[in-house]
């Protein structure tokens, strides 16, 4: 067993909250976890993620066999040397020796976890076998768990899709053989492959699953505030709640989820509809006056407190995968961090062609500015 191992199961003795649960032998002391995500979960995500109290966090998916062929695109992805632990590995693959091989390379790296990616809908994966393809191949995917969870010994989890289709939807006979193939949990998307990210995810399908194992069950889809982080809870009764694209740029979010989600288990409120209420702000864009929706739980949040993150994020892209790369890909981010802000057209269009860290930082003074010009003329 591995060093981190020991330390991560000393510090679970301790675990105090009243959302404390297991994944298998590694305790956590929240159920709001945030979802792995191709281009989006790297390291300076995660740490910011930490900052705003996530207790496990997940990387991008890794490819199997480019960990055992040494690729070095893909050992870049695997980013957590010295990273403060517990961190998740989602590994993307389909040849059970080379997932077993890759996920014990994962163990000795220091992963506390090791995911399978059974979920992803991109043409790409599926066309050789990964992702959600795998969900076509019962069979292959009983050989795929045995053989990892026999490889290692920090908890393996599968995320999976409802099914391919409408009409295959086999989510609850694929949890049915991870779990007696030794599966620690199993994450559940609720919608199909066929559907990508569109349409409503089928809650139902959760509480289904729920009803069909007996290991941790974990719901995914159409979770973008703290109320329906306690409704998905509520109605499934799965063991936690993951959030994907609700996160990018708004880590705040991450942080209501839990108090929502503390307040739920403490009984202080029973229901989703206990959770505050959004505000509605009206504000001009282009000479049009448009309502604004502002999360209950920004209130708080000053203008200036969302610009300093998205620049402190921005040098951690530039620090960690140099200037161009890092300012380009923080573009998907930064269209989050300034979204309902007032009159942020013009800084949403120079973020997005500016590629240097200098541009993005004298866009945001520009912008600054021109509030600050506003209020003195107001």
């Amino acid at each position: 067993m591995s060093e981190t191992r020991e330390i991560l199961d000393s510090a679970s003795l301790s675990v105090s909250s009243p959302q404390a649960w297991r994944i298998g032998s590694l305790a956590l002391r929240s159920r709001i976890l945030p979802a792995p995500m191709c281009n989006i979960s790297d390291r300076p995500f995660r740490e910011i993620l930490r900052e705003f109290g996530a207790d496990l966090v997940y990387t991008q998916m890794i490819s199997a066999e480019g960990l055992v062929r040494g690729d070095k695109g893909t050992w870049e992805l695997l980013d957590i040397a010295g990273e403060a632990p517990p961190v998740a590995v989602q590994l993307l693959g389909s040849n059970p020796d080379s997932l077993a091989r890759a996920a014990q390379i994962l163990e000795e790296r220091g992963a506390a976890l090791v995911d399978l990616n059974m979920g992803c809908p991109a043409r790409k994966v599926t066309g050789n076998m990964g992702g959600s393809a795998l969900m076509r191949c019962p069979e292959l995917v009983a050989q795929i768990v045995r053989k990892v969870k026999r490889a290692i010994s920090v908890p393996f989890t599968v995320k999976m899709r409802a099914g391919w289709d409408e009409e295959n939807l086999s989510c609850l006979e694929l949890a049915k053989i991870c779990e007696a193939e030794g599966a620690d949990a199993v994450t559940l998307h609720a919608r199909t492959r066929q559907q990508g990210y569109k349409g409503r995810a089928d809650w139902s399908l959760i509480a289904r699953l729920k009803e069909s194992v007996s290991i941790p069950v974990i719901g995914n889809g159409d979770v973008t505030s703290p109320a329906d982080a306690v409704r998905m809870i509520r109605e499934t009764h799965c063991d936690a709640v993951m959030i994907g694209r609700g996160l990018i740029g708004n880590p705040w979010l991450l942080r209501a989820c839990e108090q929502a989600m503390n307040d739920f288990y403490l009984g202080r409120i029973r229901h989703e509809s206990e959770v505050p209420d959004d505000d509605v702000v009206i504000q001009e864009e282009d000479g049009l006056r448009v309502p604004v929706r502002i999360p209950y739980y920004m209130r708080g949040t000053t203008l200036e407190e969302r610009l300093d993150l998205l620049l402190k994020h921005t040098r951690a892209m530039v620090k960690a995968k140099g200037e161009r790369r890092g300012v380009l890909e923080m573009r998907k981010h930064a269209i989050h961090y300034i979204r309902g802000l007032h009159s942020c057209k013009a800084l949403r269009e120079r973020l997005m062609h500016v590629d240097t860290l200098e541009g993005v930082e004298e866009a945001v003074r520009a912008y600054r500015a021109f509030l600050s010009a506003g209020d003195t003329q107001a």
